[in-house]
């Protein structure tokens, strides 16, 4: 029951800014993507828009047509690609595939742009730079995995250094040098400050992750607490109402505890709480939602479940738990109350069946289980 703070707490993050364990980090990128999702994908039309707005001010510098026919070409598809981007991303359901997309498509947004650098006749070198710089620093801003993020990052910089001298800009040794040198630079902080932020995030994903535990478990044994529970049957309850599927619940109660903790002292009686639980998670399904109601009161939501399969359960718990010698007390017994989810129930309604039917167990003698007459 208490793997889970542990694992938690020694959660380590690698150097890329990720969990070293691949499952939380899997379960990370999963709810970043959710969180993400909307704002990459309205960034994304924007994008698309101001890009080809851009060609009002191509009409206005450019005089030969047939460039400026190419010049709108590059704009329209370079929207369309950003509409088309934005309405696959919202079909993504993989991290993987999500951050893969986000890349793939700044890589195509770098290509675009020195397309354009091609066109012109007289390309000033700084001012196409400062366009990279403002790409550069739009890879950085959108989520991503780091290692990605440095990539295309570093890809789309050494193209531009690439095709700038290719093409023949002017400007000299020095100032190109320079701006290698700025552009390396630009990348290194922005790639510390994406370690940063992405280490940040985890380390509160983390701690949000621990609080919410905290207030959906017990404290002591670490199964679901009275507040989760009650919040778990409604929508249990809700769902066998639109579905008509099966629904049960099992309330049972240890019996004579009070004497184990007069006797005993209550660090035993915390011990034998432990061990009882420890004893019912190993025997219940993973779909049953087991939770503490209140000392040594506990619960079993049952979903898909029957008042026969509730009751063969409940007998087979009664049968191990009896069975079981706890150090120092020694074996102990349960009542058991049951019944199931019928027409026209509520939590309350429900909940106060069962209550009464493990208060009748209890009355009969205790160490039993009685379910409800339909």
């Amino acid at each position: 029951m208490g793997s889970f703070g542990e694992k938690t707490f020694r959660a380590r993050i690698s150097i890329l800014g990720e969990f070293a364990d691949r499952e939380l980090e899997k379960e990370f990128a999963g709810q970043e993507m959710i969180h993400s999702k909307k704002s990459v994908r309205s960034a994304a039309l924007l994008l698309g828009v101001l890009y080809f707005a851009l060609a009002a001010a191509d009409f206005s510098r450019i005089g030969d047509k047939k460039v400026l026919s190419v010049f709108l070409l590059n704009r329209i598809l370079f929207l369309a690609v950003s509409i088309l981007f934005s309405f696959l991303l919202g079909n993504v359901k993989k991290p993987a595939n999500y951050y893969l997309s986000i890349t793939a498509y700044e890589i195509t947004g770098a290509f675009f742009l020195m397309w354009t650098f091609f066109l012109n006749e007289t390309p000033v070198f700084m001012i196409q730079y400062l366009n990279i710089l403002i790409l550069l620093l739009l890879v950085f801003i959108i989520p991503n995995r780091t290692v990605y993020t440095v990539t295309a990052a570093l890809g789309i910089s050494l193209c531009f250094h690439l095709f700038s001298s290719i093409n023949g800009m002017a400007i000299n040794d020095r100032e190109f040098i320079a701006a290698v040198v700025h552009s390396g630079l630009i990348i290194v902080l922005f790639s510390m400050y994406s370690l940063l932020v992405n280490r940040y995030k985890r380390i509160n994903y983390l701690e949000n992750k621990v609080l919410r535990r905290l207030s959906s478990r017990d404290a002591l044994t670490g199964i679901y607490n009275r507040q989760r529970f009650e919040e778990e049957l409604r929508r249990a309850i809700k769902h066998a109402q639109r579905y008509g599927t099966q629904l049960s619940l099992v309330l049972f109660d240890i019996d004579n505890f009070k004497a184990v903790n007069d006797g005993y002292g209550h660090l035993v009686g915390d011990k034998v709480l432990v061990e009882f639980v420890s004893i019912v998670g190993t025997e219940i399904r993973e779909t049953d939602f087991f939770a503490r109601w209140g000392g040594e009161e506990f619960a079993l939501i049952l979903p898909g479940a029957d008042k026969r399969d509730a009751t063969l359960l409940a007998n087979r718990l009664r049968d191990r738990i009896c069975s079981t010698y706890i150090n120092p007390v020694g074996q102990i017994t349960c009542s058991f109350g049951i019944d199931s989810y019928r027409q026209g129930d509520d939590c309350e309604t429900l909940f106060k069946r069962v209550d009464r039917l493990m208060y009748i167990a209890k009355q009969a003698g205790k160490d039993q289980v009685i379910n409800g007459i339909s």
